[in-house]
């Protein structure tokens, strides 16, 4: 089940807000827990049933190791052993859905073998899922998880909000939360915040992560025809609608999270505001980074056997990032880049340091990240080196593209949004390419100005005091949305 739909809005969401708050209100805060893994097996499972066997298994399977920690029996080595095998298990699932079909092609195309390759239908959010579960079994192994008890770890795994595209929580995040008493009524102050969070991550969703998608869209299924402005055009679009499609995500399920009391963190800090590569990834998927921190960086040693192993360990981190988006080359070499930019930074970190007190060159440096995120999203987008490289080749003129002004790119037609089309049409802007022009000119500039100048969804709502006119605003920006819903698309994420 998709946020941005008619049934999630005008059903699901009402119904489990009801329905959870008020089985509280009876007085049956176990009950409500179960409603809640209820609802959220159907959110799950709403596209495709056969999605819960596996979701179901999974959460047994490792709740199944939990216990076995759990036992006094169970120590030294055998315990080691037993987080070993259920953290292969885990990594092991997750590859035979995500990875074994790229594999098999892979071998046969390179061999000439002609195994055969079964087609494997990959089930929504298993990476996001898959992780969780395999830090929690970690913690499990370390003694660091509480008592917990099935239908707490069942609510853990499954909760709707952060269920198939993140973020990615931890066990000490959330199952307090689920046995809070303060959190069984509904909160006026945390209700508001979090309908505010959903409205603002629907807005970047519908009003410019779609918009935008359609030109790249338009651009990945018409490669042959890409002049070097309309290639360059794609790649900014791709940029914007990454962001915009799942930290849009993100603020929905930390939206939906305050609207049933309970605190998801936040996956995003403002991250194309950043001068460095560096500061991006600080900034970027928070909760992939600390996960891989915690449960990678570090016992490869992090930052503490020299800067040899310092670098080695980022570029791994980095690599093993990309694999878990997918399989491909694209995504490895997106990964490898994100690593290498950092490499570079750590190297470097002093005179960067010193560069970012001018202004001048913090502008500069702001402009040469832009630039190198839009290439490398590039073959994050790809998903092969292959594709990637030939989209990227139409950034060199060549002698059929010889006028690439702005006006010839056929892309601006996609900007062309109903309602601002005919406002345009008010005005007495008949040419449609001109109204094409101004559109994405406008679209373009709304997307920087809100990237580069206006505060994040997290210090909005830090900040907020209700007023009558942010009420209003929100309507409108609801009732926008609720409107575009027929045109609606997926996250990008849930294909991961």
């Amino acid at each position: 089940m998709l946020f941005n739909s008619f049934i999630f809005i005008l059903a699901f969401l009402p119904i489990t807000i009801i329905g959870y708050f008020g089985l509280n209100r009876l007085k049956k805060p176990e009950a409500a827990k179960v409603f809640l893994i209820g609802m959220s097996l159907w959110f799950y499972g709403y596209f495709r049933p056969s999605y819960l066997i596996i979701l179901v298994l999974s959460i047994l399977v490792n709740y199944g190791f939990y216990l076995l920690f759990t036992k006094k029996n169970v120590q030294g080595g055998g315990r080691k052993a037993l987080m070993i095998i259920g953290v292969v298990l885990n990594l092991g699932t997750l590859g035979y859905f995500k990875y074994l079909e790229y594999l098999l092609s892979s071998f046969n195309v390179l061999t000439g073998a002609e195994l055969p390759v079964p087609e494997i239908l990959l089930p929504l959010g298993i990476s996001f899922f898959t992780f969780q579960q395999v830090g929690f079994v970690i913690d499990a192994y370390k003694g660091q998880t509480g008592n917990y008890r099935i239908h707490d770890y069942a609510l853990f795994v499954s909760f709707f909000p952060q269920l198939v595209a993140g973020p990615i929580v931890t066990h000490d995040e959330l199952i307090p939360q689920f046995n809070d008493s303060m959190k069984k009524r509904l909160r006026a102050e945390s209700f508001t915040a979090g309908i505010t969070f959903f409205v603002l991550g629907l807005s970047k969703k519908i009003l410019i992560a779609d918009v935008f998608a359609k030109a790249v869209d338009y651009a990945w299924q018409t490669t042959e025809l890409l002049s070097p402005i309309d290639t360059a055009i794609a790649m900014f679009a791709y940029y914007v609608q990454i962001y915009f499609d799942f930290s849009g995500y993100s603020d929905m399920a930390i939206g939906l999270g305050k609207m049933l009391n309970f605190d998801i963190p936040t996956n995003f800090d403002s991250p194309y505001k950043a001068l460095t590569i560096r500061d991006y990834w600080k900034r970027w998927h928070i909760t992939l980074t600390r996960f891989l921190t915690k449960y990678l960086y570090i016992p490869l040693g992090g930052s503490r056997k020299g800067k040899f192993r310092t670098y080695l360990n980022t570029l791994i981190v980095f690599i093993v990032s990309g694999i878990w988006h997918g399989a491909g080359g694209g995504y490895v070499v997106w990964g490898l880049s994100g690593g290498i930019g950092i490499v570079i930074c750590r190297m470097l970190e002093k005179p960067i340091e010193k560069m970012k007190k001018s202004k001048l060159i913090s502008a500069l440096m702001w402009i040469f990240n832009t630039i190198y995120l839009c290439i490398f999203w590039t073959f994050f987008r790809g998903e092969t080196i292959g594709k990637s490289i030939t989209f990227l080749k139409h950034l060199i003129p060549s002698e059929g593209h010889a006028n690439f002004a702005l006006t010839k790119s056929y892309l601006l037609q996609v900007f062309r949004t109903a309602e601002f089309d005919y406002a345009l049409k008010i005005f007495h802007v008949y040419s449609e390419d001109a109204r094409a022009l101004i559109l994405t000119v406008c679209y373009i500039l709304l997307a920087l100005i809100i990237i580069v100048l206006m505060p994040n969804c997290k210090k909005i709502v830090s900040d907020f005091k209700p007023k009558a006119y942010k009420a209003v605003l929100l309507a409108v920006l609801f009732i926008w949305c609720f409107v575009c819903l027929s045109g609606v698309s997926t996250y990008i994420y849930y294909n991961f």
